[in-house]
């Protein structure tokens, strides 16, 4: 089918946190602290997030997408402005336009820097922080044309402050789920464990998909901070995001804690009992590739027969659960995508695809055309879901 004809829907896409647009939500109380940029009297620009202040420039990298690798080594080495990013990163007229070089219909948009928000020891401000990021998120959407929709960031840290966010954002306009990190955030302990019951609980209540995103920092417990890959000493060109920013590499970390971060978090959703005791729940899986979720699917039923003892309370396999609650997220160049379409543990209703755009790492332009390369030989039908209806279906858009 040719991509033209298909409908597109990004299913995470990213926003750059705007420069001032959050203050106007700030509470008085925090009104210095709430997520903003400052230019001082030399022309440096200067990223004020709750006690940090950091040299702005090193954000600006997550902001060049379509950029050459000339022109992102330069950002690395923190030569480009935060203001100098691609504008479509946070401003709707040109988000929009760059949706349309690309023939995406719409997009779902999620935090950049305050994907680590779960990450902050400072729980009152993280509430805050939530709570301005969302108000203005539910705005800047609503701007969008009916185009552009939001998930919302809740302080996992703190599960009552969190399940309380979640009901206030029910029903926003423009607000189409919640954004949690697949990583522990009490006490090491995993997913299953009912100390996060009140999450899930919320989320169907408010009617809200769970995004599990991964972040790269190793601030919580999972593959990054365990396997001490957030320190190597061994890059040319090492981050430089301030004393209190555990991590000096981007291609360790993201290549094997996202995906490890989410297999284990899969098999706790799954086999620890998350679904089983909460029907309702909606989860993707995001940004740690797909072709490895019909192999682990596999292995999850397998040892869910042969070790049944330790799932005691499962009433499903499983790859059932996966199937009626979840879905996965490909990137486009994937080729394990149509594999994946055709087995009968996923399928392409469970299926969603991301830009990751305006990452450096997304295809810009020519991400659709990328992902129909990938379709290529599946039924037209099968194409259409994986293009946008599964990720309506997701959403709720």
């Amino acid at each position: 089918m040719a991509a033209t004809k298909l409908r597109f829907i990004d299913s995470d896409g990213h926003i750059l946190e705007h420069p001032s647009g959050m203050l106007e939500y700030a509470p008085k109380e925090y009104a210095d602290r709430i997520w903003h940029i400052e230019t001082d009297a030399s022309g440096n620009e200067w990223c004020v997030y709750g006690d940090q202040r950091l040299p702005a420039n090193s954000l600006a990298l997550a902001g060049t997408a379509g950029m050459t690798l000339e022109e992102r080594e330069k950002a690395q080495r923190g030569e480009l402005r935060y203001t100098e990013i691609r504008p479509a990163a946070y401003d709707v007229k040109a988000r929009l336009a760059d949706l349309d070089t690309d023939g995406i219909q719409q997009s779902v948009l999620y935090p950049t820097m305050l994907l680590g928000i779960a990450g902050l020891k400072d729980v009152d401000f993280a509430a805050a922080q939530c709570r301005a990021y969302n108000d203005w998120l539910s705005d800047h959407a609503s701007q969008g044309e009916g185009r552009l929709f939001g998930v919302a960031i809740v302080p996992q840290q703190d599960i009552e402050r969190a399940t309380a966010e979640i009901r206030r954002v029910a029903g926003k306009p423009g607000i189409v789920g919640v954004m949690l990190r697949p990583n522990p955030t009490v006490a090491w302990k995993p997913f299953s464990d009912p100390v996060y019951d009140p999450l899930w609980r919320a989320a169907c209540d408010a009617g809200l998909p769970i995004g599990l995103h991964p972040f790269l920092l190793a601030d919580l417990p999972g593959t990054c901070k365990g396997l001490r890959i957030n320190w190597l000493g061994s890059s040319a060109m090492p981050i430089n995001t301030g004393d209190d920013t555990p991590i000096d590499n981007v291609y360790f970390t993201q290549a094997i804690s996202n995906p490890f971060d989410m297999m284990y978090t899969m098999a706790f959703v799954l086999a620890g009992g998350v679904c089983e005791r909460f029907p309702d729940l909606k989860i993707v899986f995001l940004e740690a590739n797909g072709g490895w979720v019909v192999p682990w699917l596999e292995r999850l039923d397998h040892h869910a027969k042969i070790f049944a003892w330790d799932v005691p309370n499962l009433r499903l396999e499983p790859s059932e659960y996966f199937r009626r609650q979840c879905w996965i997220s490909f990137d486009p160049d994937e080729s394990t995508l149509a594999f994946t379409a055709r087995s009968p543990l996923v399928g392409a209703d469970r299926i969603v695809w991301a830009s990751d755009y305006p990452h450096p790492d997304a295809k810009f332009p020519g991400v659709t055309e990328e992902l129909g390369e990938a379709m290529e030989g599946l039924p037209p039908e099968l194409q259409t879901e994986i293009a946008g209806d599964s990720c309506r279906r997701l959403y709720a858009i």
